[in-house]
């Protein structure tokens, strides 16, 4: 089976610059071609370019492309246990989520004034990463007291809610242009009122919701690229 370049575009709804760029990415095998010179895609080429259109709707081509060098070099369970990590850190999300929203739905809540804490113990205490918190606060998201003999950061209650919050809000932005990213978290933060928990049901909602949707696309994609392992191991190549 040899298709052209432009044929499988128009199947799968894209361009041949596209095409051309999962081939940089090494999201597929080598290309052949033809005695005059020309590309060809094989049926290989096809069920790999039909997983990665799947998978892009639950992972950027970064993580496609981890993934699918290891389908291509044979080892499909190192593959697969990279899928089952991206679930597991979806899940640590939702772990994260229950946190915030025990937080900012209790009415009564009140930081403890004497809490103090290291970077480490905060990202233990919300389940965020040391180096988001980092990257959060180089991004002027996050303002950390300093302990005035060394230096060091110090993080209060407030600031443990403050990336609770930060990383519900994260979730709920919907833009891939980074600057504008950290603008629309700027904004919804300082624009939110912990003591509107009306409002802050519904956004909580909208978090969940999101988080839901983003499970079923995951599993939908780990379910083409398990369809992908599959064709792999057996060498037999049908993609529809």
């Amino acid at each position: 089976m040899n298709i052209r370049p432009i044929d499988l575009a128009r199947r799968l709804g894209v361009g041949t610059t596209t095409l051309r760029g999962y081939e940089e990415r090494g999201l597929a095998p080598p290309v052949p071609r033809s005695s005059s010179g020309y590309r060809y895609y094989d049926s290989r080429h096809v069920a790999y370019f039909i997983c990665v259109r799947a998978m892009l709707s639950a992972f950027d081509l970064t993580f496609i492309a981890a993934v699918l060098q290891e389908v291509q070099a044979g080892r499909i369970d190192a593959a697969l246990w990279k899928a089952n990590q991206a679930q597991a850190d979806l899940w640590q999300e939702r772990q994260t989520y229950y946190k915030t929203a025990d937080i900012l739905l209790d009415k009564t809540w009140q930081p403890d004034s004497t809490s103090r804490m290291s970077i480490g113990e905060i990202s233990v205490a919300t389940g965020i990463p040391v180096t988001t918190i980092r990257y959060w606060e180089k991004a002027g998201l996050i303002i950390p007291e300093r302990n005035s003999l060394n230096g060091y950061r110090i993080y209060t209650d407030a600031h443990m809610r403050q990336i609770l919050t930060l990383n519900a809000i994260k979730l709920s932005v919907r833009t891939h242009r980074l600057k504008h990213f950290f603008q629309t978290m700027q904004e919804t933060y300082a624009a939110f009122d912990f003591a509107d928990h009306a409002s802050i049901e519904a956004f909580l909602a909208q978090v969940r919701g999101q988080l839901d949707r983003m499970n079923r696309l995951q599993i939908r994609s780990i379910s083409a690229l398990d369809k992908l392992c599959q064709q792999v191991e057996s060498g037999v190549f049908n993609p529809c």
